[in-house]
């Protein structure tokens, strides 16, 4: 059996494929190695996924994550899968792989992530020719979840939201200035904190201030990193991620305006990734 693991820095999804069928997905937390330690992992591993899969089972493991993008990061993760699978060859990947070949297969585009954060690539079929960095929440991730809240955030603080949204958005949250900054100095995952206020946008779409912080976080994403490829208006863009998928119609918009072709929208790369790696199988 081989086991297909879609890490982002939220939610990661196992999934078991045996040959070519997919047998069953679990979900456990992201690990992502910039946030998590060996011993971190491991106890996300004991509580989260091994109640549900038989180690000894896998003979392979392929892991698409956020932050495998480094050789210190990709021993952290294959050393601690390492631990537990003692039968399994591990594979450790970028996740901008993974979305690659969930979207494009053996066809070539620029594949985008858009979730917590994100990323983008040129693919030609078979691996990534070049990439720009996202730099995380602090530096980059434009149009990510994490860059939609650090605006939101940044504009309720500052009185600049909407009353009617402000209004809105304290009865939901209830949230001082002290929980917010300790969220985002001093409690794990900020990016998470950040992103997790997205849900807030999503439900008020419509209005012009979101319309407005959405679509400017989408041109900033094709200016930071699409408009990086040569031929980005001729190429399909495809996008992987929830904040792709739950906006994809103010997306579509900002791309029109950029004349970028958007091609495939998921939410999640994973259908794509069992779909790839079962063709790979040898009966």
């Amino acid at each position: 059996m081989h086991l297909i693991i879609d890490s982002g820095s939220t939610k990661a999804s196992w999934g078991l494929l045996e040959g070519k069928e997919h047998k069953t997905t679990v979900n456990t937390a992201g690990l992502n190695p910039y946030f998590h330690t060996s011993e971190s992992i491991s106890a996300i591993l004991r509580a989260e996924l091994l109640p549900y899969i038989v180690t000894d089972h896998i003979r392979e493991i392929h892991f698409y994550g956020a932050g495998c993008s480094t050789e210190n990061n990709d021993e952290l993760i294959s050393g601690s899968l390492r631990n537990f699978f003692h039968q399994a060859r591990i594979f450790v990947y970028h996740d901008i792989l993974g979305a690659a070949r969930a979207l494009f297969g053996n066809d070539r585009g620029i594949s985008c992530i858009l979730g917590t954060g994100c990323n983008c690539c040129f693919y030609d079929g078979s691996g990534i020719i070049s990439k720009v960095d996202s730099l995380g929440y602090l530096f980059g991730d434009e149009g990510a979840g994490s860059y939609l809240g650090k605006n939101l955030m940044a504009d309720y603080l500052k009185r600049r939201l909407p009353a009617d949204l402000r209004e809105e958005f304290e009865g939901k949250y209830r949230l001082s200035l002290e929980d917010i900054l300790n969220s985002l100095y001093n409690l794990p995952y900020p990016n998470r904190f950040l992103a997790s206020f997205s849900e807030f946008l999503a439900q008020h779409q419509e209005h012009p201030y979101v319309y407005n912080l959405v679509k400017n976080s989408f041109h900033a994403f094709f200016e930071a990193q699409v408009k990086h490829y040569e031929g980005y208006q001729e190429l399909p863009v495809s996008f992987v991620g929830s904040i792709a998928f739950h906006y994809r119609k103010i997306l579509e918009e900002a791309a029109k305006a950029e004349k970028i072709h958007i091609g495939t929208v998921i939410k999640a790369p994973m259908e794509g990734l069992m779909r790839f790696h079962g063709e790979m199988v040898k009966w």
